[in-house]
């Protein structure tokens, strides 16, 4: 097979794959209309950049369907330990605690 069909053949998986691992930026979490991210971090007490580089690492929902066990710890597990670094007094419970006061209805499907 040449270079250049192997190419061609790769490039819709890879159109495919590459949503599934994306991350946001600090900037996009910053504007995200649906996240309140001043109130978020005020009652983490950090600033809303250090919130947004932290969550900037997590893969929210997109659908119901995503919505799972093992996503919310694997998120928990990019999130807390970020949040924690800058503001130790941070635990797991207050962060369920404000992340649930904040989060949006179950997204779309």
């Amino acid at each position: 097979m040449t270079r250049p069909l192997k190419i061609a053949l790769a490039l819709p998986l890879l159109a495919v794959s590459i949503p599934a691992f994306a991350v946001s930026t600090p900037e996009a979490v910053l504007n995200d209309a649906n996240r309140p991210v001043t109130a978020i971090a005020a009652e983490l007490d950090v600033t809303p950049l250090q919130f947004a580089t932290c969550f900037a690492g997590v893969s929210p929902a997109r659908t119901e369907a995503e919505l799972n066990g093992q996503r919310e710890r694997n998120n928990k597990a990019i999130l807390l330990p970020c949040l924690q670094a800058i503001n130790p007094d941070i635990t797991n419970a207050r962060l369920d605690m404000v992340m649930d006061k904040y989060r949006a209805g179950p997204p779309g499907n």
